[in-house]
């Protein structure tokens, strides 16, 4: 009897396999245990099929990187509108940012990319650019902020968000403050933003 013959998997998924594996590691060991021979043995792989797939290792920390900044954009994108359509509220935007840094990874990774000036990081700064514009685009009716007032917006919720990933837990702790104390502040910031937005366009309605 012949053994049924394997399906010759497309680079594509090999690739996507790779990432996925990836990711796994860097949430376990940190960004700088994602190598091409520990993906490859994670895999049950020969190295050199992962040289063969991206080359070096800094290739693969590359995909891995871009793989999760647009899952940080499309979190920060939908959490945005529905906060604007009014489906969520302020303290709800907070952690699925939050979460997305803490949960995936991708706090340790830009922490990792800055220390070694990885010129990797332009590309998340120029997609975070264009998602204010995006944003504002999406017409809702409410206290929607214009395209002017949503990179604040944005830096007040993804800057502390990224500060937590790295040092939050540890810092917290140390100051004897709750687990959940900066993200608690974030949210009043933001709520505290929105009524004051709310106010000036009921103003200018009236007027």
């Amino acid at each position: 009897m012949t053994s049924p013959r394997r399906r010759r998997r497309h680079p594509d998924e090999r690739r996507a396999e790779a990432i996925a594996a990836a990711r796994k590691i860097l949430v376990e060991d940190g960004p700088a245990a994602i190598t091409l021979q520990a993906v490859a043995a994670a895999l049950g792989m020969a190295h050199g099929s992962m040289t063969h797939h991206f080359g070096t290792a800094a290739n693969l920390q590359a995909a891995v990187a871009d793989v999760l900044i647009e899952q940080l954009l499309f979190g920060v994108r939908n959490g945005t509108c529905a906060l604007k359509a009014g489906t969520i509220d302020e303290a709800d935007l907070v952690d699925l940012v939050f979460d997305v840094f803490e949960e995936t990874g991708v706090g340790r990774l830009i922490g990792f990319l800055s220390a070694s000036g990885s010129p990797l990081l332009r590309p998340l700064f120029e997609r975070l650019a264009r998602l204010s514009r995006e944003i504002a685009a999406d017409q809702q009716e409410g206290s929607a902020f214009t395209e002017s007032e949503l990179p604040t917006i944005i830096e007040s919720v993804v800057t502390p968000a990224l500060s937590a990933s790295l040092i939050g837990a540890e810092l917290l702790q140390a100051l004897d403050l709750e687990p959940f104390h900066t993200r608690e502040r974030v949210a009043r910031h933001l709520a505290a933003q929105r009524a004051i937005r709310g106010i000036e366009l009921k103003g200018s309605s009236s007027g």
